[in-house]
């Protein structure tokens, strides 16, 4: 009944390339030639569900299986950090189509997400640009009449912006980095609110394990996820996530050994951190704590795991704020479907764009991605774009 029911919204979903989306009127040329794959009443009845919560379109389809409606929940919650009833329903029916496509796997990237970056990178050199590593920005340089022009970084060097600054920083970096009399003027609504609530930040587990002897439950997948309760789904040190991706990449370990990650996903408080200092005897207790969970839901797979580990690192949300610059160690904003929607690329401050898990569609590779399409949709005129499209359906990629 489910897959019936939103078999026409999937449509609505797929029938539109991200690729052709734009902010403007120039969506009229750039999607304009995809919409007729839209022409079905069905879709224009059930469309006002796409932006709301998946648990409306589960309650429209009268799904009341408790079992179906917990599994959906954590669907839900790995896929953005909240439940069905505060994750965006169009982002749901777009990952059910592609969990469910012939022959989908839960796969790995073949040398880990560092791949993924390189690949990135590899696009980036080969079209012009320039990544610079080590070079932070100190604050967003702002011209007499409001608009962002440039940047300015930690050692002073500035750079000045020809079309516009992206920043794809969380909300609450790129709102410091503005004046404070901005930042104020923008608090309470949209792209640049520094008061933007944010999701539980992570605990993470990685092991380096001796490979010998493991059962064949702990070969049989690369990815093992345990539920103790759903009802506390997403409480605190509950559900765990683990994989072992040097099963599907011999790369990942070294001969005879296996790589594990493990990890607490957007659950844990950052509360419980605010005050601890990094690198004392209080902080590798707490974090040996707050990893037991993980080390637990290993065990069921892996009984003797605390046996085999020769390498061991533990991620708190202390790490996270340091090595990745979130705020709080957060996974992203908390933005619940139906009462706040993410914003898009263009901010109220002109030639200052976003982009990044706090902005539209948001958080998740997929929509981040999709982000990314939109504030390079905004720099770049619809001409610009239909060329890039023709040119991509002419080699078969759309």
């Amino acid at each position: 009944r489910l897959v019936d029911f939103i078999e026409p919204l999937q449509r609505a979903v797929l029938a539109v390339p991200p690729l052709a989306l734009r902010a403007d009127l120039g969506a009229l040329f750039t999607a304009g030639p995809y919409l007729r794959a839209m022409a079905d009443p069905r879709i224009g009845l059930r469309a006002y569900l796409l932006s709301g919560p998946w648990s409306a379109v589960l309650s429209a389809a009268g799904v009341s299986d408790r079992w179906l409606l917990n599994y959906f929940d954590f669907l839900a919650f790995a896929f953005s950090g909240l439940p069905s009833d505060g994750t965006v329903a169009a982002a749901m029916i777009y990952m059910l189509h592609d969990l469910n496509k012939q022959g989908a796997r839960m796969d790995y990237p073949v040398g880990g997400s560092g791949a993924v970056v390189d690949a990135l990178v590899r696009g980036l050199v080969k079209h012009g640009g320039e990544l610079r590593l080590r070079t932070p920005v100190a604050r967003l340089l702002i011209d007499g009449t409001g608009a962002c022009e440039g940047v300015e970084l930690s050692g002073g060097r500035r750079v000045r912006a020809r079309r516009a600054v992206i920043s794809n920083a969380a909300v609450w970096n790129t709102a410091e980095l503005l004046p404070e009399e901005m930042r104020a003027s923008f608090r309470g609504r949209g792209s640049l609110d520094d008061d933007t609530p944010a999701t539980p930040s992570f605990i993470h587990l990685h092991l380096g394990i001796r490979a010998d002897g493991l059962s064949d439950r702990a070969l049989s997948s690369i990815h093992h996820i345990v539920v103790p309760e759903w009802e506390k789904l997403t409480a605190p040190q509950s559900a765990a996530f683990v994989s072992m991706p040097s099963l599907l990449d011999p790369s990942a370990a070294p001969a005879g050994r296996h790589a594990i990650h493990a990890y607490l996903p957007a659950t844990e408080p950052y509360g419980l951190w605010e005050g601890v200092r990094r690198g004392t005897p209080e902080y590798d207790a707490l974090k040996r704590e707050r990893a037991e969970p993980l080390f637990r839901a290993i065990e069921r797979f892996v009984p003797d795991i605390r046996d085999r580990v020769e390498v061991e690192l533990i991620g708190s949300p202390l790490t996270h704020e340091r090595f990745l610059r979130r705020h709080r160690g957060s996974y992203g904003p908390e933005l619940r479907a139906g009462e706040r929607d993410f914003p898009g690329a263009k901010t109220p401050v002109p030639k200052l764009l976003v982009c990044g898990d706090s902005s539209w569609p948001g958080i998740g590779v997929p929509a981040v991605a999709g982000s990314g399409i939109a504030a390079a949709h905004a720099v770049v005129g619809f001409g610009e774009q239909r060329q890039l499209l023709q040119k991509m359906r002419e080699q078969g990629l759309l």
